[in-house]
């Protein structure tokens, strides 16, 4: 019998990665944002192929996977650039660096 996973446990393996430590709230949202909008963009795509044609169910769940398996292989960038504006990665500021 196998026992479900409590969810602490859960959100700790999900908060993981291959041994890179632990891994932002603010990094999991940019990552599942980018893997949406790359989603959305895969589907738009296979609209001219003969996968869009196949089962509305499987053609859904394929450009799902897609998306989400290409921003988490570097994806367009978009995941970096939301971290940073939300300030999850972003640098500290430097004092007196700003324009005048």
């Amino acid at each position: 019998m196998t026992l479900p996973l409590s969810a602490t446990t859960a959100g700790a393996v999900a908060a993981t990665t291959a041994g890179n430590g632990p891994v932002s709230s603010v990094r999991q949202a940019a990552e599942g944002f980018e893997g949406i909008f790359m989603s959305v963009l895969v589907e738009e795509m296979m609209k001219g192929t003969e996968a869009a044609g196949a089962n509305p169910a499987y053609a859904g769940l394929m450009t799902e996977k897609l998306g989400d398996q290409l921003a988490r292989s570097g994806g367009i960038g978009l995941a970096d650039l939301l971290e940073r504006q939300l300030g999850g990665g972003a640098p500290a500021p430097v004092a007196g660096g700003g324009p005048s």
